[in-house]
C-alpha cells in the first residue's frame, strides 16, 4: 500500500510554540510510514457531515445562547476544583487500531454521562470494543465516524467496559463479545456470555463547526469530538498547535478552551497515551482551523440521565 510523501520540513515547525519529540530512528519510522494516515487507511472515503445520521429533537445549543457572553476559559477537568471528564485512552494497546472515531466520540458521551451524574463515582467508561466487535457499519480499526457511532448507541446501546475489554481489534458479533464473564481454571479462555448488565444509549446526536457553536455546545452540554489533521502533531510534546489544514484524518475530543498570553486555544483530549503531548492531551489555536478542528465536530446527548 503506497503512503503518501512527507516533506522533511514537516519536522521544522515555524511555530515556536510547539515541542516536538523526535528522540530515534524508530520515531522517524513511525512518522514516515505509520502516522500519515491518521486514524484511516489510505484511500478512505471520509464522508460530510450532512450525509450522516442525526437526530436533533430539541433546540441547539447556539440557538438558545446567541447573545451569551462565554468566559474567557472552560474547562470540564476543573469546574470549580471538580473533575468532570473520564480517563486517558490509548487506541494503539495492544495493537494497531485506527479506532478513534470511536475513542473521540465515546470518551465525549462518557465524559457527559459523567457531567449529569455530578461526578458521583464510579465513572462509566464505556467499553469501545463493543463497536467495534458489533457495530461495523459505523467503522472498524480503518475508520470511522463518530456521529456513526453516536447513532449505534443510540440503537443499540453500549455497556461499560468491565463487559469488554479493549482488544484494539475488529472482533466478531455475538452476546459473549458484548458482555462476558470467565471461569476457572486460570488461563483458560473458560467464558460466558452476561445477559444481565445496563446499556447506556444516546439520546440525541448532530454536528457543529465554527467556534461560537462549538463553545455553545461544549459549555451547555459538555466535550464534543472533533475531526483533526494529526499529521502536524504525531510528535507533539507540548505548547500551543496554529497549523492551519482542511484535511480530516483523526478524530479526538474537545472538552474547553483557554488562553496563554493574548492566544485563545481549544482543550484537546487525545487517544494516544499519556505519554503523547501535554499527558495525553494539547492545545490547539482557536478561530483559525488550526488542524481543521472547527470544521467537522459531532456531539450526543446521553439517555436516561
Amino acid at each position: 500500500m503506497l503512503k503518501k510523501q512527507i516533506k522533511i520540513d514537516l519536522f521544522i515547525s515555524t511555530n515556536f510554540n510547539i515541542k516536538y519529540m523526535m528522540n530515534t530512528f524508530l520515531g522517524l519510522f513511525f512518522v514516515l510510514f505509520v502516522s500519515v494516515e491518521g486514524c484511516f487507511r489510505c484511500g478512505y472515503d471520509f464522508p460530510a457531515q450532512h450525509t450522516l445520521p442525526q437526530r436533533v429533537v430539541t433546540p441547539l445549543q447556539y440557538e438558545r445562547i446567541t447573545s451569551f457572553a462565554f468566559p474567557t476559559s472552560w474547562d470540564w477537568r476543573s469546574v470549580n476544583g471538580q473533575n468532570f471528564v473520564t480517563r486517558n485512552l490509548n487506541q494503539h494497546i495492544p495493537s494497531y487500531c485506527g479506532s478513534c472515531w470511536a475513542h473521540g466520540s465515546m470518551s465525549a458521551l462518557a465524559d457527559r454521562i459523567k457531567i449529569r451524574r455530578n461526578a458521583t463515582y464510579p465513572d462509566i467508561n464505556l467499553a469501545i470494543q463493543v463497536i467495534l466487535n458489533c457495530g461495523q457499519e459505523a467503522g472498524t480499526c480503518h475508520g470511522g465516524t463518530a456521529l456513526g457511532a453516536y447513532h449505534w448507541v443510540a440503537q443499540h446501546g453500549i455497556p461499560d467496559e468491565t463487559c469488554q475489554v479493549y482488544e484494539a481489534m475488529d472482533g466478531i458479533c455475538s452476546p459473549e463479545n458484548i458482555c462476558k464473564t470467565c471461569s476457572m481454571p486460570v488461563g483458560d479462555s473458560n467464558c460466558q456470555a452476561v445477559t444481565n448488565f445496563t446499556r447506556y444509549y444516546v439520546e440525541e446526536y448532530g454536528e457543529v463547526s465554527g467556534v461560537l457553536k462549538m463553545k455553545a455546545e461544549i459549555y451547555s452540554r459538555g466535550p464534543i469530538s472533533c475531526g483533526i489533521d494529526a499529521e502536524p502533531v504525531v510528535n507533539y510534546g507540548g505548547g500551543i498547535v496554529s497549523e492551519r489544514s482542511d484535511e480530516i484524518n483523526h478524530i479526538v475530543s474537545v472538552v474547553g478552551w483557554g488562553v496563554e498570553g493574548n492566544q485563545e486555544y481549544w482543550i484537546v483530549r487525545n487517544s494516544w497515551g499519556s505519554y503523547w503531548g501535554e499527558g495525553g492531551w494539547m492545545r490547539v489555536q482557536t478561530g483559525i482551523n488550526s488542524l481543521g478542528i472547527e470544521s467537522y465536530c459531532s456531539w450526543a446527548t446521553p439517555k436516561g440521565f
